[in-house]
């Protein structure tokens, strides 16, 4: 057994005094939700339940987790991010030499499992409602089931070795947690465990969940999209295409067009947004932001790796996404752009529509189904690039290329570190400004230790 769960040490009193930030980003929270109320009175109707709920979103913008760490931490430890002499924020995971006693990994725990707190006080809540408001309970509920199973999935990704990393999947994962409970010592289940609950709990949510659609909010497609993803690391091709199908076909989102995807970044709205954390100047000065990582006018701790620009041709609109900055030296010239805000109000995309094309690209290629595969890549090469040759490859290669677009598009996104380690592959880095430059898999470097608070 672990010892009680630092994040509801710390939040003992959510379930009977919640106190809420002002806000939590776009229009949909522009009410203020309550303070100091205890949750037998806060949650008397299902504005007050919404309230609550709004609580989970606010948690999300946590410089902790969707505001800054979380995002960051697996790319600089990945092959797509070098850091620059001054960078001194999350240098020793991108080092490799970050031990239990670092306060990444224990912050990250402790403002991810008090999201789960926070969706859990919405689920576990009894309210009655006449048969008119049972549609809208359902949503509500919905929601916070989808965001209980991301949070969960984003446990079990950076706190425990992947899906398929032993052939039983019996290697220990993250507790799963499911109501509070003051005098517990949750204990971490295997990641056979961890993973079918979060399949259960998201396929409960999509058939509470209506249609209504807001990218600054969970939603059946959104919770579908998450659903394919959790597939796809499964290894389970069929049921990973079938569900990119269902978000592609639902007509939700569009892929953007050529000519707006780079203005999309530029506005602080991620192109193809299905699911993004919604910011702005109050929920995330500019200090915390993702984006203050990597651009100039923040503290331009990390660059992008010359691994990952070569990849890019230069009639290619991703390109757009880097600034020259001029000579740099030893650390190169080109800075990230792909969230360009300094005072921090740029959305951050959870899952976008692209992910679901680069999803079923790879399942129908390990399906067999390798028309299905090109058409699907095609759509996002060619989207960023139409003069560019479609492929037109087979077989190993097929896969290969189909890696290189998702990584492009999906760079500076908090992916590529998973990708690597759900294909058993290391982090080798060839434009590496690291004292570590290869990584050899299998690794426990690839997750971030429990923290020691927890194992004391």
């Amino acid at each position: 057994m672990m010892k009680y769960i630092s994040a509801f040490a710390k939040y003992s009193l959510l379930p009977l005094v919640l106190v809420l930030a002002s806000s939590c980003g776009k229009d949909f929270l522009d009410l203020k939700p309550y303070e100091s109320l205890a949750v037998e009175e806060a949650t008397k109707t299902l504005d007050d339940l919404d309230v609550l709920l709004r609580g989970v979103y606010d948690q999300y913008q946590n410089s902790d987790y969707y505001g800054r760490y979380f995002i960051l931490v697996p790319d600089v430890m990945s092959d797509d991010v070098k850091q620059n002499a001054s960078a001194n924020r999350a240098k020793e995971w991108a080092e490799y030499n970050g031990n239990a006693l670092d306060f990444i990994p224990e912050e990250i725990w402790t403002e991810v499992y008090e999201a789960i707190n926070r969706a859990n006080t919405v689920i576990n809540a009894q309210i009655d409602v006449p048969p008119t408001a049972e549609a809208r309970k359902n949503q509500i509920i919905g929601e916070a089931l989808a965001l209980r199973a991301l949070s969960h999935f984003d446990l079990v990704r950076i706190y425990a070795q992947h899906y398929g990393y032993t052939d039983d999947n019996s290697h220990l994962g993250i507790p799963y947690v499911k109501e509070f409970d003051q005098n517990a010592e949750p204990a971490r289940m295997t990641v056979k465990e961890v993973y079918d609950n979060i399949l259960a709990d998201l396929d409960q949510a999509i058939k509470l969940m209506g249609d209504d659609f807001d990218p600054n909010r969970m939603s059946k497609v959104a919770a579908q999209a998450i659903l394919a993803r959790v597939y796809l690391y499964m290894s389970d091709w069929q049921n990973a295409a079938n569900m990119a199908t269902q978000v592609i076909e639902s007509g939700v989102v569009s892929l953007t067009p050529t000519e707006s995807y780079v203005d999309a970044w530029r506005s602080g709205t991620p192109p193809d947004g299905i699911f993004s954390i919604a910011f702005d100047d109050i929920d995330n000065n500019g200090s915390d932001a993702l984006g203050r990582m990597y651009i100039v006018e923040g503290y331009g701790d990390y660059l992008p790796s010359l691994d990952l620009v070569s990849l890019i041709d230069s009639n290619d609109v991703r390109i757009q996404l880097f600034k020259n900055t001029g000579p740099g030296g030893l650390f190169g010239d080109l800075r990230v752009d792909k969230y360009p805000s300094v005072i921090g109000d740029d959305d951050i995309p959870v899952v976008r529509l692209s992910e679901m094309y680069l999803i079923r690209a790879e399942a129908r290629a390990m399906l067999g189904d390798e028309d299905g595969a090109r058409a699907d890549v095609n759509a996002i090469r060619l989207r960023a690039n139409p003069a560019a040759d479609p492929i037109t490859s087979s077989g190993q290669q097929l896969l290969d290329d189909i890696e290189r677009e998702k990584r492009i598009e999906l760079m500076f996104e908090g992916h590529r570190l998973w990708e690597l380690m759900r294909k058993k592959r290391g982090v080798y880095r060839n434009d590496c400004t690291s004292v570590v430059c290869e990584i050899p898999y299998p690794n426990d470097r690839f997750i971030l230790p429990i923290p020691q608070a927890e194992l004391d």
